[in-house]
């Protein structure tokens, strides 16, 4: 973190910026635009919105003036010495625009960031991503792409998935094993839940029903230990994780083997656990005696396995760490190791299906996620929870709770249906 501070100041000493184009103005995407826009050594001046007049009204919130808000259709039309602030009216005019030296995906659809994050990397540009529901689809081959390119496909600081990453990266450079990762989910867990029946709380929390039902139905945590797990080769221990209830103090007590009194199978492992949101954690043993007397010595625990955790992550507030690391040094904060994925999130049916009905998608009606190994959902043959949308149609009886396939639907060809069926091919053979 020290490092990153000194290189953004002496990049600014010097008069130059980072460069950063946001697409997307909600929640999160208008946050980041003007917390960027408040930090030294950054410029975010051109952003993208399906609702520019959203992209407009952050602008305005910001003090920008009414006269110095720019709608541009051409690269052209774009100058970045004034004092303007820039609306690109169709985004993908813009992917070679020179100036830019980051894209940030703040749009959370899948569909979308799929094609974002691939003219980002198409063009040689870094590529940081909130869109876990693309990630979790596509994001090993999207990365294996930005690898070839020299540039960064990454997840974000601040989200659980890279705040846990950030976590077992520092466990790891201090030769502790790590055993397991997870995080806190602060919602009970209810598998019909649907925009509906959360409607009255969403509008008291101030965010979309959609949203808040897709984290209460558990698949927005399904997505988040999937990505954990494509970011460091753990696996999930069952499917759908064992979701236990846990404090802080007694988790390394009831995270441990069946052999041992506890719950899991194996180690190495991803799970949730009811009790210790908004945190997330790493379980972890001592690589020796010395060690291991030291950490008893600190309270950290009994031992012998000891839980490192962070009680909070800031989301969007942490995403310049992303831009800095990407750009500087051309790494990821969170992003799949391999080309071929250790987990995935399949769609599950939330109700009975009968043919000539459509999918809609998170937060719905119709289905939600479910964790497990990439290698059973493709041995299974089933569709990926995000590729769920209104455009995939039932073709065959579905039953509640089942998982959903490939032949079960029609799926509408798109830039993230492409993607993902490249990758499947690409792995068919991989071990």
């Amino acid at each position: 973190m020290q490092v990153l501070y000194h290189k953004l100041n002496e990049l600014y000493k010097d008069g130059k910026f980072i460069n950063v184009a946001v697409v997307g103005a909600g929640f999160m995407g208008s946050s980041l635009i003007s917390q960027l826009n408040l930090i030294n050594g950054f410029k975010c001046n051109i952003c993208y919105s399906r609702n520019n007049e959203k992209t407009k009204d952050v602008y305005l919130k910001m003090g920008v003036s009414d006269s110095n808000i720019k709608y541009i259709d051409s690269p052209t039309e774009y100058d970045n010495s004034s004092d303007n602030f820039y609306i690109m009216n169709d985004l993908y005019n813009f992917f070679g625009l020179e100036d830019i030296d980051v894209f940030v995906d703040a749009t959370g659809d899948p569909y979308e960031g799929a094609k974002i994050a691939f003219e980002a990397i198409k063009h040689g540009k870094h590529i940081v991503s909130l869109n876990v529901e693309c990630d979790v689809v596509v994001g090993s081959l999207l990365a294996e792409k930005a690898r070839e390119k020299n540039v960064t496909y990454t997840g974000i600081a601040g989200d659980e998935p890279g705040t846990v990453k950030e976590l077992y990266d520092f466990a790891k450079l201090l030769g502790f094993e790590v055993l397991a990762i997870g995080k806190g989910k602060n919602n009970p867990l209810d598998y019909e839940a649907n925009y509906e029946t959360v409607e009255k709380e969403a509008n008291k929390k101030g965010i979309r029903p959609y949203m808040l039902a897709s984290f209460v139905d558990g698949s927005k945590t399904m997505e988040e230990l999937t990505l954990m797990c494509n970011a460091t080769g753990f696996k999930p221990d069952v499917p759908g994780c064992h979701g236990i209830v846990s404090d802080i103090k007694n988790l390394d007590k009831n995270l441990k083997l069946k052999s041992e009194g506890g719950v899991l199978d194996s180690y190495n492992v991803c799970e949730y656990v009811m009790g210790i949101a908004p945190g997330v954690f790493v379980l972890v043993k001592a690589p020796n005696d010395f060690i291991d007397h030291e950490m008893r010595f600190l309270k950290v625990g009994d031992g012998p396995n000891y839980v490192l955790y962070r009680p909070f992550h800031l989301t969007s507030i942490e995403v310049p760490v992303t831009i800095l690391q990407a750009y500087f040094f051309n790494l990821p904060t969170i992003c799949p190791i391999s080309l071929k994925p250790v987990a995935d999130t399949v769609a599950i049916a939330k109700r009975d299906l009968k043919p000539g009905d459509l999918l809609d998608g998170p937060g719905g009606k119709t289905i939600y996620g479910k964790i497990m190994t990439y290698s059973s959902s493709r041995e299974m043959n089933y569709m990926p929870y995000g590729l769920a949308s209104e455009n995939v149609k039932v073709v065959r009886e579905i039953k509640k709770g089942e998982p959903i396939k490939y032949d079960d639907v029609e799926i509408e060809n798109s830039k993230l249906f492409e993607l993902r069926k490249e990758l499947e091919l690409l792995t068919k053979s991989l071990k």
